[in-house]
């Protein structure tokens, strides 16, 4: 296993911050942390820290407030708009982006504000019936292995129907419009589902790339939103591909120690 936060080698490589989705847990990057240990050490941040707060804001500060020098971000979903939000702030302490299905789009979906508004008066029981039906959209179940499963229900069943609504609340006021991304020049990956029923990710992954200066852009196509738990899903790939924009940074860093 992965120690949350110096991986299996020790301390000289870049540290990686995980920002997690909808779920705020954090423990769900497991299955790529095992494989990015050699490349990285892996803290997974989890939303639900008392210290996070529940506005952009303050979230943004106290992810801010987890960088070091050279730091990487990856962001799942709604983690992706929060990592865009920390790299526009402190880009001087990010050396690059990982963005998977980011939830950017959401707020041009029209159940964004219904969601929002319902979820708080829901009876628990039909909260939960609710979560447990919306986890065929949520991710590409086939692909995934049965622990990883019942992982992942575990930690949507874990969130408050008051904690989703106003996570969704968040993305619904997430305008990535108003961020400067043609001046983010982060090497930065983007990885889009293509079997994504709850997004329209690979369109949003095109949109942003077209955008920001330095994209590469990955598409899994028989992947769902939550796509970091299926069997076949390896960002490390994507990140060493010879072509790609990140293996150059990680091969160097590996050979200066």
């Amino acid at each position: 296993m992965v120690s949350p936060a110096t991986g299996a080698v020790g301390q000289e490589r870049p540290l990686l911050l995980y920002l997690p989705g909808m779920d705020g847990t954090g423990t769900l990057f497991y299955r790529q942390a095992q494989a990015l240990q050699r490349e990285f050490r892996i803290r997974p941040l989890s939303l639900n820290h008392p210290e996070a707060g529940d506005s952009w804001e303050t979230l943004a500060d106290w992810v801010g407030s987890q960088l070091e020098a050279g730091a990487y971000l990856c962001g799942e979903s709604f983690g992706a708009c929060l990592a865009l939000l920390v790299a526009a702030q402190w880009p001087e302490r990010c050396r690059g982006l990982i963005l998977v299905n980011p939830a950017s789009s959401l707020r041009r979906r029209p159940w964004w504000w219904a969601g929002h508004v319902l979820l708080p008066f829901l009876p628990p029981g039909l909260y939960q019936q609710l979560s447990e039906r919306g986890l065929g959209a949520l991710a590409e179940l086939s692909q995934m292995e049965p622990p990883d499963r019942e992982r992942l229900r575990q930690a949507v069943h874990s969130v408050e129907p008051t904690v989703a609504a106003q996570r969704l609340a968040l993305l619904g006021s997430f305008v990535v419009e108003k961020l400067p991304l043609e001046l983010m020049t982060l090497p930065t990956l983007l990885v889009a589902g293509g079997r994504d029923r709850l997004l329209p990710s690979v369109q949003e992954v095109g949109w942003l790339a077209e955008r920001l200066p330095q994209a590469q852009v990955e598409i899994s196509p028989q992947s769902g939103h939550a796509c970091l738990l299926e069997r076949r899903m390896n960002l490390r790939r994507y990140l060493l591909k010879p072509d790609g924009l990140f293996a150059p940074l990680l091969l160097n860093s590996a050979s200066a120690h």
